[in-house]
């Protein structure tokens, strides 16, 4: 039986290879890592490392209401979610969208209704994407672009505004402070927010952005009686409400209910109302988005 030194000095040229080979497998493994700018892991250091957000990213004077984190408003957004959570909203939504004939529109700004503006919550670096189609409705095209803002002080973190029209003469991969002007949404637009980060396994990490929001930062709320937790429903409380999706996959709609009696103006299901509605509909609500809340923003 040949010794394994005598095997290699026999073999060099497969010895070679598979030394290549191996080199290939772990470079790009940490390759496909960077890529994705991955954490190894998610625990009690990494949360206490999760950047603070230091403005709001909106007018807070023209957001209306806004959803809070884990709501059954919009569609499931749990694609991939680190510790297993499903069907419920892991984002926020402020206002709701302008649409006609069932589709979403920009609404156009006038001399008293300007564009609602968006700012970095943080320092960081400015990007944008093109919105991916809705697997919902394929038929209806998404409207904006995504702007993403990649946390300066820790870049496994980054913020997603959707659905956003850009800044003239914001370069992709420029270097935004925290309050800076990086887009708007029509007056009567609904503005959506992630705060999320990869993790190594092709895993996603999201937080609510009120659970990391800087007391100077939260002040505008702060004055109308509202707190950070206002706007966040917990883990144990969401499985309580037992949302339904229509099916896995962390992208599907909510199964329907029943209509929802919302009152003249209607309030809408779902929506914690901070400021009085510019826009109040006169109807009744009958969709899916029926996490109840009242007029003076506490849940029912």
């Amino acid at each position: 039986m040949l010794k394994p030194t005598s095997w290699f000095k026999r073999h060099r040229k497969t010895k070679i290879a598979l030394i290549v080979i191996l080199i290939i497998l772990i470079v790009g493994s940490q390759l496909a890592k960077r890529s994705m700018n991955a954490l190894d892991h998610f625990g009690e250091k990494e949360m206490s490392q999760i950047p603070q957000i230091t403005h709001l990213p909106w007018d807070a004077d023209r957001i209306y209401a806004l959803t809070p984190y884990r709501s059954n408003v919009g569609h499931d957004y749990t694609y991939k979610s680190w510790d297993g959570e499903s069907c419920r909203t892991l984002n926020h939504y402020g206002n709701y969208g302008h649409f006609e004939n069932g589709k979403a529109y920009r609404s156009k700004p006038s001399p008293g209704n300007p564009n609602i503006n968006l700012y970095a919550p943080f320092d960081g670096e400015y990007s944008t994407r093109e919105e991916g189609i809705n697997p919902n409705n394929p038929s209806s095209k998404e409207i904006g672009l995504q702007i993403i803002i990649k946390a300066k002080s820790n870049s496994h973190w980054i913020i997603r505004l959707y659905h956003a029209d850009v800044v003239p003469g914001l370069k992709e991969g420029a270097q935004v402070k925290s309050g800076q002007l990086v887009g708007t949404v029509g007056p009567m637009d609904a503005v959506q927010i992630a705060y999320e980060a990869n993790l190594a396994g092709g895993k996603v990490v999201y937080q609510s952005i009120f659970e990391h929001v800087t007391p100077q930062a939260f002040e505008p709320y702060t004055k109308l009686g509202f707190t950070p937790s206002s706007f966040v429903i917990s883990k144990e409380a969401a499985d309580a409400l037992n949302y339904k999706c229509i099916g896995p996959g962390g992208y599907q709609n909510y199964v329907p209910t029943a209509p929802v009696a919302c009152g003249d103006p209607c309030v809408r299901p779902g929506f914690i109302y901070i400021l009085p509605d510019p826009y109040p509909l006169a109807k009744t609500e009958g969709v899916a988005d029926n996490y109840a809340v009242n007029k003076m923003g506490k849940t029912t």
